[in-house]
């Protein structure tokens, strides 16, 4: 394996309510590069199944590709938040429901090129009734699909956030869910 960049200098360009920009210089060997670094504090997503074995996801408009998604519930990490109470919380405040017995399945990187983002895909069961509690931001339509109806939504691009669609293939074909 070739020796990791010197990094020479990381400047905050940019700094938000949900992620920060930095500016990277990075030294390749004798060749200098400049790298902007989306810094985001990490977030989850829950792949869960009703008592009927029915995937749990969220139909919603997002506007950075200008149209409504079908996604599996997911939010992102509070500050000091651990893992799998973000994914407790957000798959409550999302589709109404208590996520029962989660466990990782995942701690994956969503863009390493470009992000610090790491997710943590949870898989688990679904029964008890907690307390819908959209955001502000949030106009979620709670869709429940058989195990066939989630392949064919993939496979016809009725699925195309790729959390998603990752997490959903992990959980049925190597989770057995």
């Amino acid at each position: 394996m070739k020796r990791p960049p010197e990094i020479i200098s990381r400047e905050l360009v940019y700094s938000g309510r949900l992620v920060s920009v930095r500016r990277v210089r990075a030294k390749y060997y004798d060749r200098e590069v400049v790298r902007e670094v989306v810094e985001h504090p990490g977030s989850v997503a829950i792949v869960a199944t009703d008592s009927e074995g029915k995937f749990f996801l969220v139909s919603q408009y997002r506007i950075g590709v200008g149209e409504e998604t079908l996604e599996i519930p997911a939010g992102t990490l509070e500050e000091g938040e651990e893992p799998r109470r973000c994914a407790e919380r957000e798959f409550e405040e999302e589709t109404g429901f208590k996520a029962d017995s989660l466990r990782l399945l995942a701690e994956t990187y969503t863009t390493p090129g470009y992000t610090t983002e790491r997710l943590y895909i949870f898989v688990g069961r679904a029964s008890t009734a907690g307390v819908l509690r959209h955001d502000v931001d949030e106009n979620i339509r709670v869709v429940r699909l058989t195990r066939e109806q989630v392949l064919d939504a993939v496979r016809s691009g009725g699925i195309r956030d790729l959390k998603s669609i990752a997490a959903l293939l992990m959980s049925i074909f190597l989770d057995d869910v």
